[in-house]
């Protein structure tokens, strides 16, 4: 009985959300361009501007790269830099800690454990280089501070649990380097939940059990819980068990574009009920049918072969392989979808969410990009679309970073009633 009152409340909270959000939002058809990228730069001066979910460490893994110089992605394979960032508007963002999904075994799981601490320290040594134009945050009122100093933002994530392997005090240690959410799964299974899109099905139906206790572990350091490529079951099974607010970093609507990456209304729905955030994913192939490019798709397999079979490059052919990766992105260019798509999904979230469980990501370094909205410093479109088609000021505020820096302190908050309650016992 009591479940049931329990859904029955939140059945309610997400009606009055969403009664609150039915709002009449007048299209500014009568703007000129002009105007409507002054009001968009204006908004971006005055709040601060976060993409929750960027692969930079992937690209600074490559010899010589230096964030701190202007790149671009059609000469460099780069979507994120620094002085991108101030020229798109962007406060910053988060960085993640991703490792790609390997075997489940004893050996698999001690490399990728390896490899995500190197990928943390790699985060860290760069912003440390870097310490008069980045600095690390780990609360909102930190990103702020940094944001008034001029700095850029730099917030940190992971994506792909299989960073831990079977040990959740690794968990803690993840946490003391300044990780403040936690992806569960990647594009296969792992230890602890189920993937959207593994070929081979599920394997737990779900959450496992230490894809639970991870949950809690999480919920209990302050760590936000990121669904974005968990199967609707995982999914689910981390909206039941978590004490606080989760996100999805980097996700889309499944009713404008049927992909199991995307989000069902039902879970877009509970997300807010539970006062969570979906981040706009801007991944071109989760938005639209991509024909297939047999010629493309041949070159690429045969470059993955050769430079991401597993053995280790050496600097020159690290060097090699972006080189050779240029030149196939521009002998085989990839179909890309629109802004105009990206704030069609927004716009069903609104309608199905509510303006305050709404934020973006271009999953830039990872694979997304949109026409005319390839890198971070090309995020203008996106807030200029969204601008014209009545957007406030104040949906922009929350959209860009207020919504997500809410749940951030809402997993803070909690962490912190967990630590008064154990030194009164």
């Amino acid at each position: 009985m009591k479940r049931s009152l329990s859904s029955f409340l939140l059945a309610a909270i997400v009606a009055v959300s969403l009664l609150a959000d039915d709002v009449e939002r007048t299209p500014r058809n009568d703007w000129t361009e002009n105007q409507l990228r002054e009001l968009a730069w204006e908004i971006h001066d005055n709040c601060l501007t976060l993409d929750t979910h960027m692969d930079v460490p992937i690209v600074l893994k490559r010899p010589g790269f230096d964030i701190s110089k202007e790149h671009s992605w059609y000469e460099h394979a780069s979507q994120v830099d620094f002085p991108r960032m101030k020229k798109g508007g962007m406060d910053g963002g988060f960085w993640v800690v991703y490792v790609g999904q390997g075997p489940l075994t004893h050996e698999g799981r001690a490399k990728a454990i390896s490899s995500g601490f190197e990928i943390a320290d790699l985060i860290h040594a760069t912003v440390e280089k870097n310490s008069d134009l980045a600095a690390i945050a780990t609360t909102p009122e930190e990103a702020n501070a940094i944001r008034k100093s001029g700095k850029r933002v730099v917030f940190i994530g992971i994506e792909n649990g299989y960073t831990i392997g079977r040990n959740l005090d690794l968990l803690k240690d993840y946490y003391d380097k300044g990780v403040r959410y936690f992806g569960v799964t990647h594009s296969k299974n792992n230890d602890l939940a189920d993937s959207s899109t593994d070929p081979e099905g599920n394997l737990h139906m779900g959450l496992s059990d230490l894809g639970r206790a991870a949950v809690e572990e999480c919920n209990r350091l302050g760590i936000m819980v990121d669904i974005s490529h968990s199967s609707d079951k995982s999914a689910w099974d981390i909206l039941e068990l978590s004490k606080t607010p989760v996100i999805a970093s980097h996700s889309g609507c499944y009713a404008r574009y049927p992909h199991p990456r995307n989000l069902n209304d039902a879970l877009l729905k509970e997300i807010a009920a539970r006062d969570g955030v979906v981040q706009m994913n801007m991944f071109s192939a989760y938005m639209m049918d991509v024909e297939p490019n047999k010629e493309r798709s041949e070159a690429m397999r045969a470059w993955f072969e050769k430079y991401r079979n597993g053995d280790a490059l050496s600097e020159a052919e690290q060097i090699e392989a972006t080189e050779q990766y240029v030149a196939l992105q521009k002998k085989y260019p990839k179909p890309l979808s629109t802004v105009s798509a990206v704030v069609d999904h927004i716009d069903h979230m609104v309608k199905v969410m509510g303006v305050d469980h709404i934020g973006l990501s271009g999953d830039f370094d990872g694979g997304g990009g949109v026409k005319n909205s390839m890198d971070i410093g090309q995020m203008m479109p996106v807030t200029i679309e969204m601008l014209r088609r009545g957007y406030t000021e104040e949906d922009l505020e929350k959209f860009w970073g207020a919504n997500v820096m809410r749940v951030l302190q809402a997993s803070i908050d909690y962490a912190a009633t967990l630590r008064e309650e154990a030194a009164e016992e």
